[in-house]
């Protein structure tokens, strides 16, 4: 029986917003220009807002900066490492043809997986490469 009671209150309300829409638009715009009003008498709200606004802005940039940073030294040592690896293949290449040999996937792929590894140390490079296809090592 409530809910009857409910839902016939419910389409009066309806009723009577259709009717008087703009009494419900001027009360609510006088209800925002109150608040505008309480917000704006004293300054001190808008600054601190404003301030609070621009401190999460700048923290953002930083933030955003950082990531650009270490994308973009990710994307050189990728670099360093591709150039490294296809300098290697090719001096690899041409030991392989000088024995009459070839060098096939697997060994390819385990020459990508020591350049991989050690690219930032030449020495240990070297000797990796010497051991694992067997050349000459100085």
């Amino acid at each position: 029986m409530k809910l009857l009671k409910l839902k016939l209150i419910a389409k009066k309300i309806w009723l009577y917003a259709k009717r008087f829409w703009w009494a419900l638009v001027l009360v609510l715009g006088l209800v925002v220009a109150f608040l505008l009003w309480a917000l704006t008498r004293n300054g001190a709200y808008i600054s601190s807002l404003m301030d609070l606004m621009e401190s999460k802005r700048s923290a953002h940039d930083a933030e955003m900066e950082t990531l650009a940073t270490i994308h973009n030294t990710e994307v050189v040592e990728k670099n360093a490492r591709l150039e490294e690896h296809l300098k290697r293949k090719a001096e690899l290449e041409e030991e392989f043809k000088k024995r009459g040999e070839t060098l096939d996937k697997q060994k390819e792929a385990e020459l990508k997986r020591l350049v991989d590894e050690s690219y930032n140390d030449p020495e240990k490079l070297a000797k990796e490469l010497a051991e694992a296809f067997g050349l000459k090592h100085d």
